[in-house]
């Protein structure tokens, strides 16, 4: 490697990297590498005054010369990474207060003030509706099926409901945005490559009939093939620019089950894919203000031409307004199914 050399630079282990310097830690017996850039990021933290140019801290070393620092290394790589790229990721299974509690040691406010605020939104979500399929019969207070496509059909079995060649799913209830933001979660799963994944927002419930049955007003939230989408029918069109937000392969594959999450406040409409699998997620979002008369939620499915029996799953649906008069703090998304890969160098 090109013009690299190893220095000790005021009290701390550096690797020079043309413009980038680089500080070997040792962090609760993790060896984890980064940069002054990001340890300094904050400027009037403690973690910042540490790791100042000019500091007069006195730091503790291991046997290899690396920095010592007493911290559990999950919450630490979960502190790097928000300096780095201004985000919280966090494991499934990791508490999230253990990385409230460490962000408040080292004095990094801005984290501490993102959490706060994240926990003022959990509990600001009421509940409309939470739907696992354990019976073996559709609740019909709750849903309508439409099968106007020929072949389809659908089945419910072991918590999940099974949409068959385009059949349609339908909510009795209605989930204006006009009422307060909507989101919606879940998790699809696909039978086979080839099949889409459909879920609409604003409609009516009605499809565009043959050959594809398309939803024939609303907003929809579109994957297949590699790719996702935000698509406009009807009247209603999306307006803004498409953002997109992308962490690894953008791939999912059949049998793979895929979390979603929807959000639609009436003007901001986003769309979030993730699974474990191979710890792949997107997320896009773009704005879109008109409105409609009737507001159902629709999922349906839909197979490759030429192609009979393909079916998705759908399991866990849970459908909840924001009840608070100011707006959902949005200022960064909690992907809570993305594994951090501690032996990285960043």
């Amino acid at each position: 490697m090109n013009n690299i050399n190893l220095e000790i630079n005021n009290e701390f282990i550096v690797i020079n990297n043309n413009q980038n310097e680089w500080v070997k830690l040792n962090v609760g017996g993790q060896i984890i590498h980064t940069t002054l850039t990001t340890l300094t990021k904050e400027k009037g933290s403690m973690l910042g005054l540490m790791f100042k140019k000019d500091t007069t801290w006195k730091h503790t070393r291991d046997e290899n010369g690396f920095i010592l620092i007493d911290a559990d290394p999950r919450y630490f790589m979960v502190i790097l990474n928000f300096l780095r790229h201004g985000e919280i990721v966090v494991e499934p299974n990791l508490n999230y207060y253990g990385v409230l509690s460490l962000a408040r040691y080292f004095g990094l406010n801005s984290l501490t003030d993102l959490i706060d605020n994240e926990e003022n939104n959990k509990n600001s979500w009421s509940n409309l509706l939470e739907e696992n399929f354990i019976s073996n019969e559709l609740d019909h207070n709750r849903w309508i099926v439409q099968r106007d496509s020929p072949g389809s059909n659908f089945i419910l079995e072991e918590g999940k409901f099974k949409l068959i060649n385009r059949a349609y799913l339908i909510s009795k209830e209605q989930f204006s945005p006009d009422d307060g933001e909507i989101r919606i979660k879940g998790i699809w799963t696909k039978d086979s490559q080839e099949d889409f994944f459909q879920i609409a927002t604003r409609s009516d419930g009605s499809n565009q009939g043959s050959p594809y049955f398309e939803v024939k007003n609303g907003i929809e939230f579109h994957y297949s093939r590699g790719q996702a989408t935000i698509i406009g029918r009807g009247s209603i069109l999306p307006s803004g620019m498409v953002k997109i937000k992308k962490q690894g392969e953008f791939f999912f594959g059949a049998g793979v089950p895929v979390h979603f999450e929807i959000f639609d406040d009436g003007c901001t409409v986003s769309f979030s894919l993730w699974e474990t699998t191979h710890n792949t997620s997107i997320t896009i979002e773009t704005t879109c203000t008109n409105k409609n008369l009737t507001n159902y939620l629709v999922i349906h499915n839909r197979e490759k031409i030429n192609t009979n029996s393909m079916s998705s799953w759908i399991s866990n649906l849970k459908v909840s307004r924001w009840d608070k008069s100011t707006p959902r703090r949005n200022r960064y998304r909690r992907l809570t199914e993305k594994k951090l890969n501690l032996n990285t160098s960043m």
